[in-house]
């Protein structure tokens, strides 16, 4: 169980006891570090539309969070290093950019990712093959806290298939010869009792190969792992890894049924290795050899349950699960990178009533690892006041002591490991007996299509006995498009309904000001509208 603390930092210590007399701002981070791209994702990339959301600032709570208690699962990603090349989608880095590869293991190692499984197609393919020596010399670097291995993808034979008088067994043998003699010597590859780990995919795929002559053949005694359930009793074999598998007919099946047949199966093969798999979703219809499979992502539902399932298998008085494969760490093209994180549909936002404040979320909390507060004199360079754990949504100011003045706070919903992490608008505090109202609007952000209308809740929230009337104006408009709150204005406190209707060429995403305004006194907050 993880413990929250409501603390604060104050010339360097941490005080566990926040009834102090006053509380000095104390800048230690910014908005723009909270809200910036924390991914090895390239900041050139954009989402798109198979599910892959684009450079953010995502949750670097441990993986490991998410599976049983007391989960001992060395965790691994599937790695794919073919981009770069003509024939990939372009996501803004080249494979085998040593800089790019760096940052790939930092990110991973950040989230308590212990290595990469790389998708290899023999020494004859240039981009995987010299990506593999880059992540070699990297996984080296780290002196024990990151390992490579290589998966043999049955694409490797294609070309000895297609030639007459080529034995796709004999280049299998070849490939791993090469492995062997290039990358398995590494202290950094991995490695079960001194043996080498090599992984399978799909490689009898043009026919069975000739097992027991690879066996006998191949240099370094790896163990062969294969894959799905069957892979644990094909010839050879020394374990096998899970994957995602595809129900065309039903896109919100996330593959339940497949898993409990892999770690039913596992189960009944102690002395083999398994390798299970979680996954945030699939969708291949960006990819040049898509064939529109799709298991949807349902924000971040998916990615979840593929976790909770394991529980069902392992852990407790059952075992433990040897080893985890993410699914994966960067395949665009199929739709299944978590590179980028994984989008879970949240919006959060809050207001501050005397020296309370609260905050609502739209979206499923079960995606929420905990809440961060910060407090700010600015607007952009913020003081950390509080974690808070997820199913709470107030922190109550009084006793932190602050000097009077008016404060800008944000909350930061935390994701759960690689969710992507959401940031609340501005909040005012104004700390001071001065009558006085706070805003929030909710949702955060709305997309609609082009000629929808798009509703925004706009609470007015009275502070030291305000009881004036609130009128409401709207900036940020895109062209072509109208807008109307219902009412017009709100006596003391009240919610007013923002609807804006969308013109036919409006599209894009649009920051919307709503600025309320009492005689003097007036607040603002901003919602983000995107049309389709």
């Amino acid at each position: 169980m993880r413990t929250f603390i409501l603390s604060l930092a104050v010339s360097g210590l941490l005080l566990a006891n926040n009834s102090l007399a006053t509380t000095t701002i104390t800048p230690t981070t910014t908005l723009t570090t909270q809200t910036a791209n924390n991914t090895s994702t390239a900041a050139t990339f954009t989402a798109q539309s198979n599910g892959n959301i684009g450079p953010s600032n995502i949750s670097k709570v441990p993986t490991r969070t998410l599976l049983y208690p007391g989960a001992t699962s060395a965790i691994y990603a599937h790695f794919m290093a073919w981009f770069g090349t003509t024939y990939h989608m372009d996501i803004g880095y080249t494979s085998s950019d040593s800089a790019q590869v760096a940052r790939q293991v930092t990110d991973a190692i950040s989230r308590g990712i212990s290595g990469f499984i790389l998708d290899w197609y023999g020494p004859g393919e240039a981009m995987p093959n010299d990506t593999t020596y880059v992540l070699k010399s990297e996984a080296e670097s780290r002196q024990g806290a990151f390992v490579f291995a290589i998966m043999e993808d049955g694409g490797a034979l294609s070309t000895c298939h297609s030639t007459a008088g080529c034995d796709v067994s004999t280049q299998f043998i070849s490939d791993l010869t090469y492995a062997y003699n290039n990358f398995e010597g590494s202290p950094a590859y991995m490695k079960i009792g001194g043996r080498p780990v090599v992984f399978t995919f799909a490689d009898d795929r043009y026919g069975t190969l000739d097992w027991a002559r690879i066996a006998a053949s191949v240099p370094g005694n790896p163990l062969l792992i294969f894959q799905d359930s069957s892979g644990f009793s094909h010839a050879v074999s020394s374990g096998s890894i899970a994957w995602v598998m595809i129900n065309k007919r039903n896109r919100n099946d996330w593959g339940q049924g497949y898993l409990d047949n892999y770690y039913a199966t596992a189960l009944t093969f102690p002395l083999e290795h398994p390798y299970g798999a979680t996954y945030s979703g699939f969708n291949d219809t960006l990819a040049s050899w898509g064939s529109n499979r799709i298991m949807n992502q349902n924000c971040g539902q998916t990615w979840l349950s593929t976790f909770s399932e394991i529980g069902k298998y392992y852990g407790g008085s059952k075992p433990q699960l040897e080893s985890l494969g993410l699914v994966t760490w960067n395949d665009y093209e199929e739709g299944t990178e978590i590179e980028s994180g994984v989008d879970n549909c949240v919006s959060v936002a809050g207001a501050v009533l005397g020296t309370q404040l609260t905050w609502n979320i739209s979206g499923s909390e079960s995606t929420i690892d905990h809440y961060s507060v910060f407090i700010s004199s600015d607007g952009e360079n913020l003081m950390p006041l509080a974690d808070v754990p997820a199913g709470t949504h107030s922190l109550d100011l009084a006793g932190y002591g602050f000097a009077s003045g008016t404060y800008t706070m944000y909350v930061k919903a935390v994701g759960k490991p690689s969710i992507k992490n959401q940031m609340s608008p501005a909040i005012t505090f104004l700390n001071s007996k001065t009558a006085d109202f706070a805003m929030s609007a909710l949702p955060g952000s709305k997309t609609v299509s082009r000629g929808a209308s798009a509703s925004y809740a706009v609470t007015v929230t009275p502070t030291n006995g305000f009881s004036g009337a609130v009128s409401f104006t709207l900036s940020g408009l895109p062209p072509h498009t109208n807008a109307s709150f219902s009412p017009g204005s709100v006596t003391g406190s009240g919610t007013s309904t923002l609807t804006v209707m969308s013109g036919p060429l409006s599209t894009g995403t649009y920051t919307l000001t709503i600025t309320g305004t009492s005689g003097t006194l007036s607040h603002s907050t901003k919602v983000t509208l995107t049309v389709q």
